[in-house]
């Protein structure tokens, strides 16, 4: 029927506006899609941040309680050759728990973030542009410019949110765990101070990743950024590669050491500054070039026989690999690391007879100058790693779903219940790739230092166990209730574990407590002390969980 030119035109359709909530959760609003898309990334970050935080005042107010006790840490540092010392940052006031946790585990705070910075950041644009769903966004009336700065705008937010628990976490761990009499108690700016460096430090090297992203792809800007970090850090630590050492941020803050009171704001907001241009070149970049247009910089592929494509077990797990892959090479370092420094440290602890006093005093449980002694002091922040990567496979899994890929998977022959358990299976086999990569790592490191380590090699199937039970958790989450919220839940338990194990002992709590913590009945693994009941427990935790999942799928709606 035609229409006269004179006839009124049709009203434009209306849609109700979408309430503020609604937006930052998710819906109507790339900033609050994208931090809804970063929850777990999030919580697995605020968790290892905080929680470092807290060990760090449980560490040093049981592991030196007195002022002699502290002195020996100088003296034990200073007998330490100095490219090793140098390596972590400047040894200020190290009798102190500012001090301590400043040379200790400052640069791995800043590291581990700006790890967490560069996956984010270099994937948040390249790797949706590479999937195709970036399309659908740019098809709708928003910019590119707007795309790229509310996706900036949701990792800051979330950065911000875990640095801020972070400065939280160091002033009431100082204050609640630290002795007032040794100069424990770390004030807010210190905190705040220390808090905006490991942030800083993050977006120089994130925001190299985002700005490579688009000319590079997500993979390219990742390897790139992550190889400069590491660059940058042993260049500054060694004193080495000259010009190379006098671009580093590590260098621009070496003056910077907030945690004992030492400032240098201007080479912090230097630090800021180059990362701001970082950030702006990314999102230029991204304006002016065609989506997922790149040079094709990438990782090698993996073999054709793990790609999946002999049934619903090897496509899950072939899916889960690299997250495996990646998990288990992290953790296979740190490792290394650690055992590597235990031949150095346990002949230097045999040449000082009072060094030699102080350990067997401090740690009468320990033998300091083993692989396996040595590794269980730092056993908790293993168990969280592990308990994150077990979280993550659950992420992969529920994905499917999530992902709107489920539908798909069940129209082949597939039942619900079977997708569930291939998936808990690949995820099962996925930990035992992390946790064989990690007791190589050990194995290396101890065999760098002349050591045996077979009993933390087969103690770090404890971690295995670990990230299995919440695995199991994760699934019977998903299966039951909802898989969009099954990797959280995981996650969750993992930090509130971690948490009743830190804190109980240190403030008397009833023993019924602890005992509510996994990990308190995985027993001291790293020196052959294992405890049957937590194995137990961590089997049926999984088995019983994937098991439960599969039940609750098969009765279960598929969700939005």
């Amino acid at each position: 029927m035609a229409v006269s030119a004179g006839s009124p035109r049709p009203a434009a359709a209306t849609f109700p506006p979408i309430p503020l909530h609604r937006r930052l959760y998710g819906f109507g609003s790339i900033y609050g899609k994208t931090i809804r898309d970063s929850r777990l990334a999030f919580i697995i970050a605020a968790g290892l941040l905080g929680g470092m935080a807290l060990v760090m005042g449980v560490a040093i107010s049981s592991v030196f309680p007195s002022p002699e006790s502290r002195l020996e840490v100088d003296k034990l540092i200073g007998s330490m050759p100095a490219s090793m010392v140098n390596l972590f940052g400047k040894p200020e006031k190290l009798g102190t728990l500012g001090g301590y946790m400043s040379w200790k585990y400052g640069a791995v705070f800043a590291l581990g973030t700006a790890l967490w910075s560069i996956l984010a950041l270099s994937s948040t644009l390249a790797g949706e542009a590479r999937r195709g769903s970036l399309d659908f966004v740019a098809a709708a009336p928003f910019g590119k410019r707007r795309i790229a700065l509310e996706k900036l705008a949701a990792h800051l937010t979330m950065l911000g949110l875990a640095i801020a628990i972070l400065a939280i976490a160091t002033t009431v761990s100082s204050n609640l765990f630290g002795d007032a009499a040794l100069g424990d108690p770390i004030p807010p700016l210190s905190s705040v101070g220390f808090a905006l460096w490991v942030g800083f430090i993050a977006l120089f090297f994130g925001g190299l990743a985002f700005a490579l992203a688009p000319l590079l792809g997500r993979s390219g800007a990742a390897g790139v950024a992550g190889l400069f970090m590491i660059v940058l850090w042993v260049a500054n630590g060694l004193d080495v590669l000259g010009p190379v050492a006098a671009l580093s941020p590590f260098r621009w803050t070496a003056d910077h050491i907030a945690l004992v009171g030492e400032y240098d704001w201007a080479g912090l907001a230097l630090v800021g500054i180059v990362a701001v241009v970082f950030l702006a070149i990314g999102v230029e970049q991204f304006m002016r070039r065609d989506l997922g247009v790149t040079a094709g910089l990438s990782l090698p592929g993996l073999p054709a026989d793990v790609l999946g494509v002999r049934g619903p077990i090897s496509r899950a797990f072939g899916e889960q690999l690299p997250r495996a892959l990646s998990w288990g090479i992290g953790l296979a370092i740190m490792g290394a690391l650690l055992a590597s420094l235990v031949g150095p440290m346990a002949d230097q602890i045999a040449s000082s007879p009072d060094l030699l006093r102080m350990f067997s005093t401090i740690f009468p449980d320990f033998d300091l100058a083993s692989a396996g002694g040595f590794l269980q002091l730092y056993a908790q922040l293993f168990f969280i790693a592990a308990g994150f990567a077990g979280a993550t496979f659950v992420s992969k899994w529920a994905s499917d779903e999530t992902d709107g890929r489920l539908e798909m998977v069940l129209a082949t022959p597939t039942a619900r219940a079977r997708w569930v358990i291939a998936g808990g299976i690949s995820a099962i086999l996925a930990v035992v790739v992390m946790t064989v990569l990690f007791s190589a790592g050990i194995g290396l490191g101890a065999a760098s230092g002349g050591l045996s380590a077979t009993d933390p090699m087969l103690g770090s199937a404890a971690l295995g166990l670990y990230a299995v039970a919440i695995v199991g958790i994760g699934f019977a989450v998903g299966g039951l209730w909802r898989t969009s919220l099954a990797a959280e839940v995981a996650a969750l338990v993992v930090v509130a574990t971690y948490l009743i194990d830190l804190i109980a002992p240190p403030l008397n709590l009833p023993d019924w407590v602890h005992q509510l913590a996994l990990t308190a009945h995985l027993g001291q693994p790293m020196i052959g002390a294992w405890d049957p009941v937590g194995i137990g427990l961590c089997l049926l935790l999984a088995v019983g969980g994937v098991l439960l999942g599969a039940w609750g799928m098969s009765r279960r709606d598929l969700t939005d």
